[in-house]
């Protein structure tokens, strides 16, 4: 069964499941189980070893298990930001800085784009500082998501960061596959930015909506009931995060905006340090080669370890709590996370199933080699998007992708740097699809989580915003195919067309709501 129609199952059934029932943990092991079944010739009991094997797999990669313990630490540290009064702090400087909604759904997305280095780091920092914020001027938490996720990965793809790296190898292998040898990765993966039509409209569609207001389909519904009834999140959503009701009320002895600053500070400073460090450490002389051989989740545990010390540091300081008082908002914080860690790990187990389901193979099989170049942009933009939205990952599909996809077009078109540049391009914004809306997705999870949404209503209501960019990217890919039209061109006509439908999605849903 594996490589064949069947290996689409198990993710299916994990997706399509966790629209239905709304539990994310019983879709994915579900999901899990279904590949158990179709690999062990559906023999239930062989499928229940398979699926725990799976998962504790999942929980003994050395990755895995770092990214597990830094979300638990993140979740420590953002308790002792919360009772120690640094949170209540933060409300009260933005009371008087932040007074309406856009502003705070703009200072959102700008801090989104500032903070580039790691789509992890991102959605972390930037749902801390603004987490309060939003539920201050009663902004929906599926809204705040929506924003951490839109300006994590897509940011994360276009400057320096940790992705950058792993994308030049990516182009590496693609240039090999290919038989070129005048090109070089930097070079191309510069000129392939244009063609990244996803990730350069989904980023430019968060600005857009954050000022103008104009959001529509189920992302409208969210907003119109945190600003008339007052609720961030819907009667009987389960967050991700839900600091106040697992922590209890703040420490009003000194609340300080330095409370929370400094344990945030402490983050972003050892997560940089480490990436420096653990890349030169590995070898490497330029940047770019330094941040290729970073060990990125070995920095982020710093990170997260440096912001939990500066938290207890400022407890014993200012003499805010004692020992006894440390410790129980240390564990009360790893509460905080469980739930997020446990569909983290059967997320990563799904992936792993699919992996041995062959699904990409599959995929990739109805891909004709001898196909028109008109149509192979958007041939590959689509099928990078099932394979990233069904196993949830980026990085597995370009992997997976590029080198298949420069050697079709340098086939056809003989141009071997036009063939890199633009099959680069359409590969990462079909991958970052995926990465950014399934809901098996890590980075999808995180936004849930440092936003404190529920996380079916975060994929529900962020959908529709992504199906939007990307069909006015395929729509863009098709033209650039027949064409060959320059994308400094298409670019702009991209943008006029999602102001056009943005605008008209949101008359139609507000009539759709009685507004």
């Amino acid at each position: 069964m594996q490589g064949t129609a069947w290996s689409i199952l198990p993710p299916l059934v994990a997706i399509v499941l966790s629209f239905i029932t709304k539990n994310v943990l019983l879709s994915l092991f579900l999901g899990i189980f279904t590949g158990g079944l179709l690999l062990s010739s559906f023999n239930p009991m062989a499928a229940v070893g398979y699926s725990l094997d799976k998962i504790i797999g999942s929980m003994a990669d050395e990755w895995n298990a770092k990214l597990l313990l830094f979300n638990l630490l993140m979740g420590a540290g953002i308790a002792f930001i919360w009772k120690l009064g640094g949170s209540m702090a933060l409300s009260e400087w933005a009371k008087k800085r932040i007074k309406s909604r856009k502003t705070a759904n703009v200072t959102a997305w700008l801090l989104g784009i500032i903070v580039f280095f790691n789509d992890y780091i991102n959605a972390a920092i930037v749902g801390n500082v603004t987490r309060d914020i939003f539920e201050e001027h009663k902004i929906s938490r599926e809204k705040l998501s929506y924003i951490l996720d839109s300006t994590s990965a897509p940011v994360a793809t276009f400057f320096i960061s940790d992705w950058i790296a792993y994308q030049l190898s990516m182009i590496q292998n693609g240039i090999d596959a290919a038989g070129i040898k005048d090109v070089t990765p930097i070079k191309a993966f510069f000129g392939s930015i244009p063609f990244n039509f996803y990730c350069i409209f989904t980023v430019l569609f968060v600005g857009l909506i954050a000022i103008t207001e104009w959001d529509f389909g189920p992302m409208l519904k969210a907003e119109l009931r945190a600003r008339k009834e007052g609720k961030t999140y819907r009667d009987g959503a389960v967050p991700m995060l839900n600091v106040d009701f697992e922590l209890g009320e703040p420490i009003t002895k000194k609340p300080m905006i330095l409370t929370f600053v400094l344990p945030i500070v402490a983050l972003i400073g050892v997560t940089l340090w480490g990436f420096y460090y653990t890349g030169a450490k590995a070898g490497g002389t330029t940047l770019i080669e330094k941040l290729g051989n970073a060990d990125a989740a070995t920095a982020l545990l710093w990170g997260a370890f440096a912001m939990v010390i500066t938290g207890m540091l400022i407890a014993a300081g200012f003499r805010l709590m004692n020992v006894s008082e440390m410790m129980k908002t240390f564990l009360d914080g790893l509460k905080l996370m469980l739930l997020a860690c446990a569909i983290l790990v059967l997320a990563w187990s799904i992936g792993s199933v699919t992996k041995d389901m062959e699904l990409p193979k599959f995929v990739v099989s109805m891909i004709s080699e001898d196909a028109s170049f008109a149509l192979v942009p958007s041939i590959i933009f689509v099928v990078s998007m099932l394979i990233s939205f069904a196993t949830g990952t980026s990085w597995g599909t370009m992997a997976i992708m590029t080198p298949l996809a420069i050697p079709i077009a340098y086939k056809i078109t003989g141009d071997a740097f036009f063939s890199v540049t633009v099959m680069a391009g359409v590969v990462f914004a079909g991958s970052i699809f995926g990465d950014h809306c399934s809901p098996i997705s890590d980075t999808t999870v995180l936004s849930s989580i440092f936003s404190g949404s529920d996380h079916m209503d975060h994929v529900n209501t962020q959908i529709p915003y992504a199906m939007t960019t990307a069909l006015v990217s395929l729509f863009l890919y098709l033209i650039f195919g027949f064409s060959k039209i320059s994308a400094f061109v298409l670019i702009p006509v991209g943008i006029v067309i999602l102001v056009i439908l943005s605008r008209l999605l949101h008359i139609s849903s507000m009539k759709k709501y009685n507004m």
